[in-house]
């Protein structure tokens, strides 16, 4: 995945993005309806351009590509107005949800696969007329590794000649084969023995790498990697290679884009012969994903929103909490009739229904369960009837809310207690931010006393406990670098402004403010489910060294 390093740039544009997408989406489609109405488009031209400034300034890789060829796109149409076709606008109203949903993914990720934009951009790249790109275009090698080294044939130039005939005869009768889908795994193996044979011929020129990596590429599409018409034209490439093969001798640098190509078919598999030591040079392990990965990503990405999803959750966070309080009545020998047992099981069924559409499969069958074994029950319920029941509630409750987990920037806390309710520590957790960020303006209310007071020392008595207390939260929390710097200020506080004979200047107050004020963002970006990420705290923990009070450290320097 590629790490996005200023995603709180991301999450302070985001929305106004979201709506600009909103407002262009709404006049492509009163235009659709309308043509007469070529005003609007002028206005669409201008927003998606404002879109395409918003992220080349955050430089989000693959949104910037997509918006690019958008803003080209809106242009055409403008100057075709009611002539422009209707691909045009199926590509733009594609482009345009595709780019809102990838935003948001990349929001909740806080990295980037710019891979899973690809079909958008193509399509719209489609309709203006243009080449596709190709799969690996976002698969940028910056340092090519040298190829493993292998013998040199030392042969003639007529004898060269004679072997790249034989090999190009071996690679492209498999590739008829897999050009009409009538490939098996021989015909697949013969083009890796031919990629391994030019390999020979190169010996240590740079083309070595191309028939390495290449020989992987096809192992790839040998263990599983689907064999679209895409990669059907990348092996037609190869066999181009290995004719010019015989005239280049495998000198020259290999292709870029062909081996970024080859590359990215490679990362689409774990492990083969050919593919692990490509896999570790190239260091694919970081920037690829699996033909399955690919697949699970997309669809998380087109998939319903995060605030659809966080809406259905809220419905069957109340259903559950129903299902439970009758399930307490029952338990205290109420509602123990056939009439409340059918009431509670068709409300089991809704909730597995409910879940189905969420995708949580294992949930939905649990409740499913608990629904055929409540419809049978017959009088008081057994303890371990309604102990089963429980159990399956609480799991179901905690796969809910992992859901909303995935869509929720910033909550990425792992919780591996299945009896623990997510739920109830979400809640915790937010009480705990809110608590802290309480703390932290008792705090502030303390020094600022101390000032308007002409320094009278009894205001700032407990903010040393104060911000020692919100420590221990934030350590909680997970957020040690901001409870390390609420130690130090409070080690301040104690060395330099409790001390009669001592009086720290305005500069280090404004500093030891920013200091706290900082952590204080940090907690509010939380607290909204926006993080602005830890660059805030690497600005508290400067604050602190300048005070003298570095993190971790017990005495001022």
């Amino acid at each position: 995945m590629f790490f996005i390093p200023n995603i709180s740039s991301l999450n302070l544009v985001k929305a106004e993005v979201d709506a600009t997408l909103a407002q262009i989406e709404a006049q492509v489609g009163s235009y659709v309806e309308e043509r007469e109405n070529t005003a609007v488009l002028a206005t669409c031209v201008e927003e998606m351009d404002q879109v395409y400034g918003a992220l080349r300034l955050i430089e989000l890789p693959g949104a910037l590509e997509l918006a690019g060829v958008m803003s080209q796109l809106m242009r055409q149409v403008q100057a075709n107005g009611a002539d422009a076709a209707d691909e045009a606008f199926a590509a733009l109203g594609q482009g345009i949800m595709v780019l809102g949903r990838y935003l948001e993914y990349v929001q909740i990720k806080e990295g980037a696969w710019p891979q899973l934009l690809l079909p958008a951009i193509n399509q719209v790249r489609a309709a203006l007329g243009q080449n596709p790109l190709s799969e690996g275009y976002f698969l940028h090698v910056s340092e090519l590794p040298a190829a493993p080294a292998v013998t040199q044939l030392d042969v003639t130039p007529a004898q060269l000649n004679a072997l790249v005939r034989r090999l190009r005869l071996m690679y492209q009768t498999a590739l008829i084969a897999v050009l009409r889908d009538q490939a098996d795994v021989p015909h697949l193996r013969m083009m890796i023995r031919a990629c391994e044979r030019a390999q020979q011929v190169c010996g240590q020129r740079p083309q070595a790498l191309l028939w390495w990596v290449g020989a992987a590429m096809i192992e790839a599409l040998q263990h599983g990697a689907s064999i679209s018409p895409a990669r059907k034209a990348l092996l037609g490439q190869l066999d181009r290679q290995l004719k010019a093969l015989a005239v280049n001798d495998g000198g020259g640098n290999p292709d870029p884009r062909l081996l970024s190509d080859c590359l990215y078919v490679v990362g689409l598999v774990l492990k083969g012969d050919h593919v692990t030591p490509v896999r570790a040079a190239f260091s694919l392990d970081s920037c690829s994903l699996t033909e399955e990965g690919v697949t699970a990503e997309y669809e998380l990405m087109c998939g319903p929103g995060g605030s659809v999803i966080k809406t259905v959750a809220s419905v069957l966070k109340d259903e559950l909490a129903l299902i439970k309080d009758t399930l307490d009545l029952m338990s205290r020998g109420a509602k123990n009739d056939s009439e409340s047992y059918q009431t509670m099981a068709d409300t089991l069924n809704r909730t597995s229904q409910t879940l189905v559409m969420l995708g949580l499969l294992d949930a939905s069958q649990k409740m499913r369960a608990q629904a055929d074994d409540v419809r049978g029950w017959q009088g008081e319920p057994a303890v371990s009837e309604l102990h089963a029941l429980v159990d399956a509630l609480m799991d179901v409750e905690n796969a809910v809310a992992g859901l909303v987990k995935q869509v929720t920037p910033g909550a990425d806390t792992a919780v591996t207690n299945s009896r623990i309710s997510v739920h109830q520590l979400d809640e915790a957790r937010g009480l705990l931010v809110a608590e802290s960020r309480s703390g932290l303006s008792l705090a502030k209310r303390g020094i600022s006393s101390y000032l308007e007071s002409e320094r009278d020392l009894l205001h700032l008595a407990n903010v040393p406990s104060t911000l020692q207390s919100v420590a221990g939260g934030l350590s909680f929390l997970m957020i040690e670098r901001g409870a390390e710097v609420l130690r130090s200020c409070a080690r301040f506080i104690d060395s330099r402004m409790l001390v009669a004979d001592t009086q720290p200047s305005m500069a280090d107050l404004e500093t030891l403010a920013d200091a706290i004020s900082s952590v204080d963002y940090f907690l509010e970006s939380l607290e909204a489910n926006k993080p602005i990420g830890d660059s805030i705290l690497e600005i508290a923990e400067d604050s602190v060294a300048e005070l003298g009070f570095p993190v971790g450290r017990s005495q001022a320097a």
